[in-house]
């Protein structure tokens, strides 16, 4: 009897209920990345802090995501979208800790309410790092910090996209970035980002703005302020695929006074069948000596169209006064002024 009664719980808990079932409406996508490295850190320029090498598995960006879309009448669609982080290596994260938004799409644009890394991020830098997605240890550490508001995924963001006019299109944020002022008398911090984008056959190419304000206390009272121009793209020559950007920057520092730098990115990727093979340098020219340089070389084996293995090495070398620092690593305990990280990292990336 206790056989028969445990044989009709198995099978009656694969008969799924109908709440279950996944509407037509939505999609669930995801990614997981994972890679095994082998990290050094050089803080050669600081004596006092001891140089250190490690062997990490890193996760790189690992997501799951719920995107809605249903038409609500003739020409409107409501749409939604729920992305987490998902740490395959040391677990944790929050739901809805990426792009989330609840929105509507119609002959006027889309209008998106909720948490985002913004339309300038997306526009251009996320778009030329072609071997991994701009994640992990080789991802875009040479950024100005204000294009993601100085906060990666920013909360209480309004964020419009207009209908294509042509070949381009016009994408608006606005973003609250906390309730909580920094200092008495001080204005609420917030992002601004503008983008204009041209999109024709192989060639995407954009130019934007990004300010963000009172995220910061310089020193009595005096609010941060930081701003950075943009202009970027690629072009699929078919044989390769190349990108780049160049960002003018400046942002306020305590005690007064703007550091200002400029930045340039170039990327190149080669298909050979299954095969591709990444080039990707930036460097970053600032105030004071205060810049960086990123090399990566990167190889992807494409087993299919979802699901590739793959390998790389990046470089992040700071200037004697830079503090860049490598993304996706733990390895940042012996961080220090004028650092250089480098990896060497194998993984494994599927997309679903």
């Amino acid at each position: 009897m206790q056989r028969k009664l445990l044989a009709a719980a198995v099978a009656s808990s694969f008969a799924m209920p109908a709440f279950a079932q996944v509407p037509p409406e939505l999609k669930i996508y995801g990614r997981v990345n994972v890679t095994m490295e082998r990290i050094e850190t050089d803080n050669s320029r600081d004596p006092a802090v001891p140089n250190q090498s490690n062997y990490e598995f890193v996760d790189n960006s690992s997501r799951i995501g719920f995107l809605y879309n249903k038409e609500l009448t003739p020409g409107l669609k409501a749409i939604f979208q729920i992305e987490s982080r998902v740490n395959l290596t040391d677990g944790g994260d929050v739901f809805s800790s990426r792009d989330s938004f609840a929105g509507l799409q119609g002959g006027f644009g889309t209008i998106r309410l909720g948490r985002t890394i913004g339309p300038v991020y997306y526009a251009t830098y996320d778009y030329i790092s072609m071997h991994n997605h701009d994640t992990g240890t080789s991802s875009d550490a040479l950024l100005a910090g204000t294009v993601v508001g100085n906060a990666g995924f920013m909360d209480n963001t309004l964020w419009y996209t207009s209908p294509k006019i042509g070949n381009f299109t016009i994408d608006a944020a606005f973003s609250l970035l906390g309730e909580q002022r920094q200092a008495p008398g001080m204005d609420q911090p917030r992002h601004i980002g503008l983008v204009g984008a041209y999109d024709t056959g192989p060639l995407h190419a954009a130019i934007s703005y990004a300010n963000t304000k009172n995220d910061a206390d310089l020193g009595g009272g005096v609010a941060s302020d930081a701003t950075a121009y943009t202009i970027g793209g690629a072009y699929d020559f078919k044989f390769m695929v190349l990108g780049a950007l160049w960002e003018m920057a400046e942002r306020d520092v305590s005690g007064g006074g703007s550091v200002d730098s400029d930045y340039w990115r170039i990327s190149a990727m080669f298909p050979v069948g299954q095969h591709e093979f990444h080039l990707n340098y930036g460097l970053v020219d600032a105030d004071g000596d205060q810049g960086a340089q990123q090399y990566t070389l990167g190889y992807n084996y494409n087993i299919t169209k979802l699901t590739k293995v793959y390998a790389f090495y990046t470089m992040v070398d700071n200037d004697n006064n830079g503090n860049f620092l490598m993304g996706g690593s733990t390895t940042t305990i012996g961080a220090a002024t004028g650092a250089q990280y480098t990896s060497i990292a194998v993984g494994l990336r599927h997309n679903f």
